[in-house]
C-alpha cells in the first residue's frame, strides 16, 4: 500500500500543470517526443502544409501549462497571421495550440487553455502552413527546447539528433517537390549509372589538379625522391623550402648539388600563349623541369608564389613510392583571384579547421580565402575596444532580451555550448594569417553590414545599457548601431525584425573606423589588409523609415522618403561613407553585388568611391530573377568582378535533387561536382541551361534583350572566381568539409585553367569533349586526390552508387573511378561488388572511402529475379518453347476433365 500512495504522489509531482517546476521541464524534455512532417508542398504556391507530433513517452498525463516549446523554422510559419502578430496565433480546430515568431528562424508554440491533455502513450498532432517549400531533412533544425518562466530550458530529447530522426521521411511527390512544375525527383540507382557513367574510365596517374597550362611528360624515365635527396634553395624562399621539407622529409642546403636536388629558384618563365604579355598573375607563373638523367628537379618562379605552385604540382605529381615522371611543365593561372569563402558566422568552425582548409586551399592552388566574420546569428572576431562584440555577440542562448547572447538560432539550441556560439581571439586570428601566408593565401575578413547587422547591433546595444546604468551616457552612445526610439517595420529575408545597422547615426561610422582601425592593426604582424569586405547584402525594404535620424538627414540630402525608397538610397549613402573610411586606411573595398547597386540592378556611381578598386561579388544568376546580368554591369561599370554564381558556386546546395542531402536549395535543386567542372566563367550566358524548376532553358531564349544579358565591355574587370559555404545547415567540421570536398578541386581546377572546350561554339563537340576532359579529372581525383585528401583528415563526401541489374548481374558505379561499392541483401553482411557479382530482390548499396574508413548514404534497388535459360536458346526462343509447353499441358489438363 505504501509503494501505491508514493507512486501516486510522485505522478501527482510530474504532473505539468500551471506554475511548472524544473522538475516538470526535465520530464517533458525526456518523455515529450517531436515528430516533424512535411506534409505538401504542392497545394499552394505561396505555402506548404506540415504538421507537427508530439508523444507522451511517460507515465503521466501531459497537461496546459506556462511550459513553452522554442524551435527554429528556416521558413516563417503562419506568416498571414504572424507576420504583424507578435502575440501569436492559435491553430484552429480546437489544438489549445498558440504559434508565435520570435526573431529569425525562432518560433515558439505554447497550450492554451483548450489544450487537451496528452494521456501516456497517447499522441496529439497540429498542422500547420509556412511559406515558400520545404523538401530536404536539413530543412528542419535540431535540439528544440522546453523550459517556462523563470526556469532552465531543457533541450527535448529526440531532437538533440544531428541525424534529424524526429523528421518524417519526404518518400512522396508532394513532399520532394517545391511546386507542380518542379521537374525533379530523387535520384534512383538506375539514374544514377545512367547520368555518371563513364565507358573510358582512366587511371590519369599523371594528371596534375588543377591543370597545367603546358606539360610535356615521359613516362618511361623518373627520378625517386627518398629521404637522401637534398633541397637547394635560394635565398628568400624560406617558406616554399619548409613545405617541401614538411612533406617529404629531406633536408634544406644553399650549398648548389648536382644530383639528387630539388632546387629552388626565382627568374623568368615563358609560359606558351602567355609569353610578351601582361597578366595580373604574372607572378604566380612556374616551370617544374625532371630532368632524370641528372637525378634533378628544378622549380623556377616568377615570384616566391610562383616557387610554391610548382612545389605544390610536385606533390601533386609524386607517387606514394616516390616516383616522379620526367617532364617538363609550364604554367600560370587562368585569374589571380582563386577563392574560397567561409561563413564562420551561421555556426562557427574551430580554428584548427579553418586551418585545414587553408592548407588543402593551398594545395590546389587557390589563393583567396574570404572569411565571412560577421551575420545575424553571430560576431566572430575579437576587437580589441569593444569586447561585447564576442561577450554577447558571439554566443547563442535563452535569453529573450538579448543581453547576455543572442537568440537562439539554426538548431543551436538553449545554451553556449553548440556550434551556435564561439570566437577567434586576437591571438587565434593572428595564427590564422600566419598560417595562410606562408601558404600564399591571402585572408579577406567580411564584416557584414548595414543588413545581417542582428549580432552588432545587440553587441553594441548590450554596451549602451551597461554605460548607460553606469551614468555614462555619451560613452554608451559612442558605438550604438540602431536609434532607440527607432519604430520602423521590416522582415528580413531571414525574418529579423531588427538587423539593420543605422547609416544615419554618426556612432555608426564610428563604430565602423574603429573596427577598421582594429582589423589593419591585426594584419599588420603577417599580413597587410588590403581588402575590407563590407557585405552590403539584402538590406530590408521599410528599415529605418520611422527613424527620425534618418528622415532628418533624407531632408537634408534631399531624398525620395516614400516606402521602400528610403532603404535603397541611404544604402548608396552608407557604401560612400563606407569607402571614405576604407580608404583613408589605403584600403580596398568589396562588396556583395547588391551592396554595391541600387534597387533596379544599377550599379552606383564608381567615381563617387574613393579607393583604388572596389570589388563585387556577383552571386545572383538564378536567370528567371533578372540577376543574371549583374557581373556584366558592375564590371562594365568599373567595378572588380569576382564570380561567385549561386547556381554553380555555392557549396551549400545539395549534390543531388534528394531530400536527404544536406543543404539549401533556393538557387537550384542541386550542384554536383561535374556541374562545378562545367561552369564557363568566362562567358557567363554559356552556363543558361535550365530554369529552377529543372526546365530546360536555352541561352537564345533567355537573351531576347540586351538589358536581360548585356556584353561584357570590359573583360579585365572579371579577376576571378570563388566557391561559398554559408553554414545554416553545416554543424559540425565533418559536415563542413563533406559540402565543400570535392567541388572545390572542380573550382580549382576552373579557376586556375581555361579548358579547350570552353571557347567552342558547337554545343556537341564542345559536350563531347568536356566529358573526355571530366573523365581525366574524375580518374585522377578518385585514384589520387581523394587518397591524398583521406591523409590529411578532409572528411570528403562520399557518393552513393549508380547500379544497373540485368538478369541479375549487377553493374556499379562509384562516380569518381578507385572507389568501391558494396552490396547487402539485409543491411547487416556487406560484399564488394566485383564483374561477377549477382543479385536478386530488394538490395542495399554503398559506396566506400578511398581509404576504407567512411561510407555514402544507403540506397536501395530492387533486382528482378534472373530469367532462366535454356542452352542453345536465344530468350526469345525460350519465350516461345515456354509457350508451346504451356498450350501442350492445358490441353492434357482439359482432356483430363472431360
Amino acid at each position: 500500500m505504501a509503494l501505491i500512495y508514493i507512486w501516486i504522489a510522485m505522478a501527482v509531482l510530474l504532473q505539468i500543470v500551471a506554475g511548472s517546476i524544473q522538475g516538470d521541464i526535465d520530464y517533458l524534455a525526456s518523455n515529450m517526443e517531436v515528430r516533424y512532417d512535411v506534409l505538401d508542398n504542392l497545394a499552394s504556391e505561396l505555402t506548404f502544409l506540415s504538421q507537427i507530433t508530439l508523444t507522451n513517452k511517460g507515465q503521466v498525463p501531459i497537461k496546459h501549462g506556462d511550459w513553452v516549446v522554442y524551435f527554429c523554422n528556416i521558413r516563417l510559419m503562419e506568416s498571414k497571421h504572424l507576420k504583424h502578430n507578435p502575440a501569436g496565433y492559435v491553430i484552429p480546430g480546437n489544438y489549445g495550440i498558440r504559434l508565435t515568431h520570435i526573431n529569425g528562424c525562432l518560433h515558439k508554440f505554447e497550450t492554451t487553455s483548450d489544450f487537451k491533455d496528452i494521456a501516456a502513450g497517447a499522441s496529439l498532432t497540429f498542422k500547420f502552413k509556412a511559406d515558400h517549400f520545404s523538401v530536404a531533412r536539413t530543412d528542419i533544425m535540431p535540439r528544440w527546447y522546453v523550459t517556462a518562466k523563470g526556469l532552465s530550458p531543457r533541450v527535448i530529447n529526440n531532437t538533440d539528433d544531428e541525424q534529424l530522426t524526429f523528421v518524417g521521411n519526404f518518400d512522396t511527390k508532394e513532399k520532394w517537390k517545391r511546386s507542380v512544375e518542379d521537374s525533379y525527383n530523387p535520384y534512383t540507382p538506375e539514374d544514377r549509372y545512367a547520368k555518371y557513367f563513364m565507358s573510358d574510365l582512366e587511371t590519369a596517374a599523371t594528371k596534375v589538379i588543377p591543370t597545367p597550362v603546358d606539360m610535356n611528360i615521359d613516362t618511361q624515365y623518373h627520378v625517386v625522391v627518398t629521404s637522401d635527396w637534398l633541397i637547394n634553395v635560394e635565398a628568400g624562399l624560406d617558406k616554399e623550402a619548409a613545405l617541401l621539407k614538411d612533406k617529404l622529409g629531406i633536408t634544406v642546403t644553399s650549398t648548389p648539388q648536382k644530383n639528387k636536388v630539388i632546387k629552388l629558384v626565382m627568374g623568368d618563365v615563358s609560359v606558351p600563349g602567355k609569353s610578351g604579355q601582361q597578366f595580373p598573375s604574372a607572378h604566380e607563373s612556374y616551370s617544374l623541369e625532371v630532368d632524370a638523367d641528372k637525378n634533378a628537379i628544378t622549380i623556377t618562379g616568377k615570384g616566391p608564389s610562383g616557387v610554391f605552385y610548382g612545389v605544390q604540382t610536385l606533390l601533386g605529381i609524386r607517387t606514394s613510392e616516390g616516383k616522379v615522371p620526367k617532364l617538363i611543365i609550364r604554367d600560370t593561372p587562368r585569374y589571380g583571384y582563386r577563392g574560397m569563402h567561409l561563413d564562420v558566422a551561421r555556426n562557427f568552425v574551430p580554428k584548427d579547421q579553418v586551418l585545414k582548409l587553408i592548407d588543402v586551399m593551398a594545395m590546389y592552388k587557390l589563393n583567396k580565402f574570404h572569411f565571412h566574420l560577421t551575420d545575424d546569428e553571430g560576431w566572430r572576431l575579437e576587437i580589441p575596444g569593444l569586447p561585447e562584440l564576442t561577450e554577447v555577440g558571439s554566443k547563442r542562448c535563452f535569453d529573450l532580451e538579448d543581453g547576455q547572447c543572442l537568440l537562439s538560432q539554426l538548431g543551436s539550441g538553449p545554451d553556449s555550448t553548440s556550434s551556435g556560439s564561439g570566437s577567434y581571439s586576437v591571438n587565434d586570428y593572428k595564427e590564422i594569417l600566419r598560417y595562410a601566408n606562408e601558404r600564399h593565401v591571402q585572408v579577406i575578413p567580411e564584416f557584414d553590414m548595414p543588413g545581417h547587422g542582428n549580432a552588432a547591433i545587440k553587441s553594441m546595444l548590450a554596451r549602451y545599457n551597461k554605460l548607460l546604468a553606469q551614468g555614462d551616457k555619451p560613452g554608451a552612445e559612442r558605438y550604438l548601431l540602431n536609434e532607440i526610439n527607432d519604430t520602423s517595420q521590416y522582415l528580413s529575408i531571414q525574418y529579423y525584425t531588427d538587423n539593420a545597422i543605422n547609416p544615419c547615426m554618426e556612432s555608426t561610422y564610428t563604430f565602423v573606423e574603429h573596427v577598421v582601425k582594429s582589423v589593419v592593426n591585426l594584419h599588420n604582424d603577417s599580413q597587410p589588409l588590403t581588402i575590407f569586405h563590407f557585405g552590403g547584402d539584402e538590406v530590408a525594404h521599410g528599415a529605418w523609415m520611422n527613424s527620425t535620424a534618418c528622415n532628418n538627414l533624407v531632408q537634408r540630402l534631399g531624398l525620395n522618403s516614400s516606402v521602400g525608397k528610403i532603404a535603397d538610397q541611404l544604402k548608396d549613402y552608407f557604401v560612400q561613407r563606407i569607402s571614405n573610411i576604407t580608404a583613408n586606411y589605403s584600403l580596398d573595398l568589396a562588396g556583395w553585388e547588391d551592396g554595391l547597386m541600387d534597387v533596379k540592378s544599377a550599379p552606383y556611381d564608381r567615381k563617387l568611391m574613393a579607393n583604388r578598386e572596389v570589388y563585387g561579388y556577383a552571386w545572383n544568376n538564378i536567370w528567371e530573377w533578372g540577376g543574371g546580368k549583374r557581373a556584366y554591369a558592375l564590371a562594365n561599370a568599373g567595378y572588380k568582378v569576382v564570380m561567385a554564381q549561386a547556381t554553380h558556386l555555392y557549396f551549400d546546395h545539395p549534390y543531388e535533387p534528394d531530400p536527404e542531402e544536406r543543404g539549401f536549395y533556393w538557387a537550384t535543386r542541386f550542384t554536383d561536382t561535374p556541374k562545378v567542372f562545367g561552369f564557363m566563367p568566362d562567358d557567363l550566358y554559356a552556363n543558361i541551361k535550365v530554369k529552377r524548376t529543372g526546365a530546360p532553358l536555352t541561352r537564345e531564349e533567355f537573351c531576347k534583350t540586351q538589358d536581360v544579358c548585356p556584353h561584357l565591355m570590359h573583360k579585365a574587370n572579371v579577376v576571378g572566381m570563388q566557391g561559398h559555404l554559408w553554414t545554416e545547415t553545416v554543424r559540425n567540421p565533418d559536415q563542413m568539409f563533406a559540402m565543400i570536398f570535392p567541388r572545390l578541386l572542380a573550382l580549382a581546377e576552373r579557376a586556375w585553367h581555361k579548358a579547350s572546350w570552353e571557347d567552342i561554339t558547337d554545343r556537341k563537340k564542345k559536350n563531347e569533349m568536356m566529358k573526355a576532359d571530366w573523365v581525366k579529372f574524375a580518374g585522377a581525383l578518385g585514384n589520387r586526390e581523394l587518397v591524398r585528401l583521406d591523409k590529411m583528415g578532409v572528411q570528403y563526401r562520399v557518393p552513393p552508387p549508380g547500379a544497373s541489374a540485368e538478369d541479375g548481374k549487377l553493374k556499379t558505379i562509384a562516380i569518381y573511378p578507385g572507389l568501391t561499392v558494396q552490396y547487402s541483401a539485409d543491411g547487416i553482411t556487406w560484399k564488394d561488388v566485383t564483374s561477377d557479382t549477382t543479385v536478386k530482390g530488394r538490395i542495399k548499396l554503398r559506396t566506400r572511402s578511398a581509404d576504407g574508413s567512411r561510407y555514402s548514404r544507403l540506397v536501395e534497388m530492387e533486382v528482378a529475379t534472373a530469367k532462366p535459360t535454356v542452352k542453345g536458346c536465344s530468350p526469345h526462343v525460350m519465350t516461345s518453347n515456354m509457350t508451346k509447353l504451356m498450350a501442350t499441358v492445358v490441353v492434357i489438363f482439359l482432356s483430363i476433365l472431360r
